[in-house]
């Protein structure tokens, strides 16, 4: 019964986890959409610029993983777990004064089972036993068979006893602490570190005991167990001592020591970098009274300014006055780099090209970006780099004197920035910092530019086509400059170029706009086109023509039933070339919609020209001969009918139709306009059937044929149908009506009735 209700609780606390993982997951779905970062979904992504490379740092610099981003660091340094048993087998080799081979000091400490390890100590304690070939080629194991090392075998058994108690090889499944075991090992290893002789292998007997104690949350005997074991060992400075400091800056914590803990964990952070990630991750200072009790345990300035570091690397907040404190310390210190470059990150992501950045408003409502006091700040970090490049005690000076100017580009400034690079330029002798120079005189050539002419869009449209800076870094460059001759255009009263520096000409043509394309007709009727106009204008492998802009035109012209300006429009053009924009068969009569449906060869297929022509002269007889006329209209209605979103000629009066657009989201300016995030203005169908349903309203009204007003009456009503699908509000059958009440007994109601499975319905009500 007991073992039954055991793994009935089992079950349930299995899928309490399970459940807890799904509202997670749902939690970030449905997280708001300032949500920051690449994981997680975000509708309105931050839009900025950012011209600092992660190479204007060395990577293994302190706390560089948290300016860089940790997946950069990892991919140029490794994650830590893979620093620290580089540093481990670093270790090793050095301990064993270079005698052995890394690769195989790493089978020794990682590979091998304990087996072969008791083989190895076999081979030393019992007489005539030898060490098998096999062993013998592993130079580590040779070594240490040949100097008689069993207490460093005895501790590499040990060790891997330990090892499964306190590492995981599933991030999802916690590490099961059984307490006798972890105790008996910790028994065990204070045994063995007692009866050795080596001070090193004592080290990492305490490595292995205290780690044991610290991840069986046995916080209070890590401590003393530190306390105990630590005087007992006279070593040579090592690594493992951190990794220790480490562990005894955990238990701290969870005893609520923060004061202590913090201090071990900023001597973790200065001395052993493959720790740092920890030590910066697991720093907490809760209140000013603690600051103060840490700051007075520091020993030396560097032990302080190791603090102060760790405390601006965790503070979200402006590190200046950490910077400027850590100065005063030790200004050589690499923590000053590092913050440097992290203030230049968030300054440039809050002000660089803010007078043109097309995301402005969305950042600032999304992600309170600038945020208030900015500028401010921008000017006293600039005097301290100012006052630091004067003062020159700094142990990069280079990347002090780069940062001045660069402050002076994200400030706007860009002739400033451009004068301050001349002069520094040639001062500069570290490579990766000559690149940085050369990308940030190019950006201030780009941000400099304040006039638009032939000239000047030639200049830029070069640079974007062989600038060896933007052809390797277009992720940097293009946004910024394609934003800068944007704001420029508009400025200058060039919307057609404006919108075309920002988004393909495709998204004008799905949705046209007219002061745009007036623009752009404007610049296709200059006698020369510079580079930059023919940048924009490419098509794939085509410019867009005169010709382009005049169909496109009366496309739109069509989609508002202006007949006479289309055509006036369309004849701008040569009319052996009308048919070149497509062909099509509005005139078709279908009674279900088919948009896709093939249509007989029999079929006269038109152009938008010859398609105009026919319905102007169709309505000029519907108008001069009323006893044919209803014949006409109908015929016209067909047209507006197969011309909408719901006809196989949609294409005549619309550039692009997206199955899904009816269920989609609608402007609240214009109902034709769908909201679609592939295109910048939206989609725009033409669902409105009204004009077809008026000339069916009218066929239905002028002919004295009862079967083709029975036609006309139910096209109407699939206007009327397709109306409400495309509006909502409340549904009419006013036509479904006329036909049930007026035309029942004519020939294609009963074809209809038997054909279309809703008009049957109807009917029988």
């Amino acid at each position: 019964m007991y073992k039954r209700k055991s793994a009935v609780l089992t079950w349930i606390c299995h899928y309490a986890k399970v459940a807890s993982l799904l509202l997670c997951l749902v939690f970030l779905l449905l997280w708001p959409h300032s949500l920051d970062g690449d994981c997680g979904p975000n509708l309105h992504p931050f839009k900025g610029y950012s011209f600092l490379r992660s190479s204007i740092i060395k990577g293994n610099a302190a706390g560089a993983p948290y300016i860089l981003g940790f997946d950069v660091l990892y991919e140029r340094f490794g994650k830590q777990q893979t620093t620290m048993m580089q540093d481990n087998l670093d270790e090793w080799h050095t301990r064993y004064c270079a005698r052995a081979e890394k690769t195989d000091i790493y089978a020794v400490v990682y590979d091998w089972p304990k087996s072969d390890l008791e083989e190895v100590i076999n081979a030393i304690t019992v007489k005539n036993y030898g060490l098998s070939p096999y062993l013998r080629q592993n130079t580590f194991a040779n070594y240490l068979y040949r100097n008689g090392c069993t207490e460093t075998l005895r501790y590499l058994q040990y060790a891997k006893d330990c090892e499964p108690h306190v590492t995981s090889t599933d991030p999802w499944k916690e590490t099961p602490s059984n307490t006798a075991i972890l105790n008996s090992l910790i028994v065990r290893g204070r045994d063995e570190f007692m009866a050795c002789n080596s001070h090193y292998i004592r080290l990492r007997y305490a490595y292995q005991i205290i780690r044991l104690a610290h991840y069986s949350k046995q916080y209070n005997r890590t401590v003393e167990l530190y306390d105990w074991l630590m005087p007992k060992v006279d070593n040579d400075p090592s690594l493992i001592e951190y990794w220790i400091l480490g562990h005894r800056a955990g238990a701290l914590q969870a005893l609520g020591r923060y004061a202590e803990a913090a201090y071990n964990y900023a001597q973790v952070f200065l001395h052993c970098p493959s720790k740092r990630e920890s030590a910066l991750q697991s720093f907490r200072i809760r209140s000013d009274e603690e600051w103060k009790q840490a700051y007075v345990l520091c020993r030396n300035n560097q032990e302080r300014a190791s603090l102060y570091a760790l405390r601006a690397y965790n503070d979200r907040s402006r590190a200046l006055e950490e910077m400027e404190a850590i100065y005063v310390l030790d200004p050589t210190i690499e923590y000053l780099d590092v913050l440097l470059v992290r203030e230049l990150r968030r300054l440039e992501k809050q002000l660089l090209g803010l007078e043109f950045n097309t995301k402005r408003e969305q950042n600032r409502r999304y992600y309170k970006i600038p945020q208030p006091g900015i500028d401010d700040y921008l000017i006293q970090v600039q005097n301290f780099v100012q006052k630091i490049n004067l003062e020159k005690k700094i142990s990069n000076p280079e990347l002090w004197a780069i940062a001045g100017a660069y402050l002076e580009l994200v400030s706007g400034d860009f002739y400033a920035a451009q004068k301050s690079f001349a002069r520094i330029e040639d001062q500069i002798t570290d490579e990766s910092l000559q690149e940085q120079v050369e990308i940030f005189k190019l950006a201030a050539q780009i941000g400099a530019y304040q006039q638009v002419n032939d000239d000047m869009e030639d200049e830029v449209a070069l640079l974007m086509r062989s600038n060896d800076y933007f052809q390797r870094f277009p992720a940097k460059f293009l946004p910024f400059t394609r934003d800068k001759m944007g704001w420029l255009y508009r400025r200058y009263g060039m919307p057609g170029k404006a919108f075309l520096s920002h988004y393909p000409f495709r998204d004008l043509r799905i949705n046209p706009q007219e002061i745009e394309l007036n623009d752009l007709q404007a610049m296709l009727q200059q006698t020369r086109l510079n580079r930059m106009e023919r940048n924009l204008l490419k098509q794939g492998d085509t410019l867009l023509t005169i010709n382009d802009l005049h169909m496109l035109k009366a496309t739109v012209l069509l989609d508002q039933y202006q007949m006479v300006p289309a055509l006036e429009e369309l004849k701008k053009i040569d009319r052996n070339v009308w048919s070149d924009y497509g062909v099509w068969a509005p005139f078709v009569e279908r009674f279900h919609d088919c948009v896709n449906c093939p249509i007989r060869d029999t079929v006269t297929f038109l152009n938008r020209g010859e398609i105009i022509e026919r319905m102007l002269d169709l309505e000029y007889r519907a108008l001069a001969n009323r006893l044919e006329g209803g014949g006409y209209f109908y015929q016209m209605g067909l047209a507006y009918y197969n011309m909408s979103y719901f006809g196989s000629a949609w294409p005549v009066m619309d550039n692009f139709r997206s199955g899904s657009s009816l269920k989609r989201r609608k402007s609240a300016k214009d109902p034709n306009v769908v909201i679609d995030e592939r295109f910048s203005l939206g989609n725009r169908e033409h669902f409105d059937c009204s004009q077809a349903m008026s000339y069916f309203g009218m066929a239905r009204q002028f002919t004295n044929n009862r079967e083709l007003a029975a036609q006309a009456t139910f096209m109407a009503a699939r206007c009327e149908q397709n109306n409400f699908y495309w509006k909502g509000g409340t549904r009419t059958y006013e036509n479904f009506a006329i036909l049930k009440r007026d035309y029942a007994n004519t020939q294609f109601y009963a074809r209809i009735v038997a054909e279309c499975k809703y008009f049957q319905f109807y009917a029988s009500r």
